[in-house]
């Protein structure tokens, strides 16, 4: 017997593209024919990206996600800095989303050699800065990492 695996994603979407009628109206009320699903957003992003000094005023971020939908981006971002621990570049991630208000806030540090987990609700963009952990170094020329979005948003399906 074989056994078959599914990602939730997976699971979900098998589920949204079975063919199925939606009633016209409902106890009276009318269902205008459409109905809410929700749908998967995976993405891998490499970071690469060039290092700056801590005193730099101010400090360039660079874009890694801007929706320019209406679709309520929600769950798991994780950002990883793959720099040397003694001598790498620090991340710092910002953060728009709908549970900080819709204001840039600056949501985690990210140390060489480390990741950080961010939930998000609502995210509208992410920005991250990477900025040189020892003055006394030579700073290096880029730093680079990986951000993960693992994120589910709903849409609106016209039924049958």
């Amino acid at each position: 017997m074989m056994k078959h695996e599914y990602s939730s994603c997976d699971m979900k979407r098998n589920w949204t593209h079975e063919k199925e009628s939606c009633p016209d109206r409902v106890k009276g009320f009318n269902l205008c024919k459409k109905r809410n699903e929700l749908r998967c957003f995976k993405q891998c992003q490499p970071i690469s990206q060039p290092c700056s000094s801590a005193s730099a005023d101010p400090l360039p971020y660079f874009n890694y996600f801007t929706s320019r939908t209406n679709f309520e981006f929600s769950g798991l971002v994780v950002v990883t800095n793959s720099g040397n621990p003694t001598s790498g570049c620090s991340m710092r991630v910002r953060v728009t989303d709908r549970a900080g208000g819709g204001s840039s806030q600056v949501v985690a540090n990210v140390s060489p050699g480390a990741s950080v987990p961010i939930f998000v609700e609502g995210l509208i963009s992410l920005d991250i800065a990477c900025i040189s952990a020892d003055s006394e170094l030579p700073v290096p020329t880029t730093c680079s990492g990986e951000v993960i979005f693992d994120l589910e948003y709903c849409a609106t399906k016209v039924c049958l």
